[in-house]
């Protein structure tokens, strides 16, 4: 791995991780077409580290928001798990009802994992994520938040993250989407989108660590370049985060329908292309 490709993956990582295009599809694509012969094996680690780069840019924006889930966290414990009409303290209970749905998902990880060396299903994928941003153009006008939203609301985006760990289909885009569809404000769909992804995206990326390490060793990538890669996810993932902001508000995902519509296409005509040359 040379500077200029971890910089590379770590703007892929950090941009799409946030932006409603799959930051899983596009590292697939990436590593594919410019990385090497085994992308899953050759860059497992460098992509759970990129992944935790985003998560502290998560962790940056959205830090008002995570003191008070804190606080309320240990408020709520000592109350006796009471919710007293305090909105933050609802807000837990949905991030935690968001997290049921992935369960499920762990008993197909290993067919999931497959999807990943798989540059044709991406692409049928991203044209997927790219009829979802255009639908949600249709998503009523609500006004609800942490106050006024219902379980069954937090726990349908949550099946809407599941379906995301495909690769292809947006996390970001699935979920803020999900939020609209059940009336969300925009504001708060974006705010739970982001935060409900902490404790799913650290627990998966520790249950990558231990295969991600063993793997590394024989893949001789300098720390360096580790933490280079890091860095730049970090920073690209804050500005992803303030353009996906400023995108939600103005109500709607047009860019990104063309976007990963085209992305989705190339990489179909682009994988049938290469399976012909071979």
């Amino acid at each position: 791995m040379t500077a200029g490709l971890a910089i590379l993956l770590g703007l892929v990582q950090g941009l799409t991780e946030f932006l409603p295009v799959s930051s899983s599809g596009h590292l697939v694509l990436v590593q594919t077409f410019f990385g090497g012969s085994d992308p899953e094996a050759d860059y497992m680690l460098f992509d759970v580290l990129l992944h935790f780069g985003t998560l502290l840019s998560v962790f940056i924006a959205f830090w008002g928001d995570i003191r008070e889930l804190l606080v309320e966290f240990f408020g709520w414990v000592r109350d006796g798990f009471q919710l007293k009409n305090r909105p933050y303290r609802r807000f837990i209970v949905m991030v935690l009802l968001t997290i049921v749905p992935m369960f499920p998902v762990l008993l197909i990880k290993d067919r999931l994992d497959a999807l990943f060396s798989n540059t044709l299903f991406v692409g049928c994928a991203l044209l997927v994520t790219a009829l979802v941003l255009l639908l949600s153009e249709r998503a009523p006008r609500l006004h609800k938040d942490a106050g006024n939203a219902t379980w069954l609301d937090a726990l349908l985006v949550g099946c809407a993250q599941a379906v995301a760990v495909v690769p292809g289909i947006s996390r970001s885009g699935s979920t803020i989407c999900a939020g609209l569809f059940r009336g969300f404000s925009r504001d708060f769909a974006v705010r739970f989108a982001f935060i409900m992804s902490l404790p799913v995206v650290f627990g998966a990326n520790l249950l990558e660590v231990s295969d991600a390490v063993a793997q590394a060793q024989s893949t001789g990538i300098p720390i360096g370049l580790y933490a280079l890669g890091i860095g730049v996810s970090m920073v690209s993932g804050l500005l992803a985060i303030r353009l996906i902001r400023l995108v939600t508000n103005k109500g709607h995902f047009r860019p990104f329908v063309i976007y990963c519509g085209l992305v989705g296409v190339i990489s179909v005509i682009a994988t049938v292309v290469q399976r012909f040359a071979q």
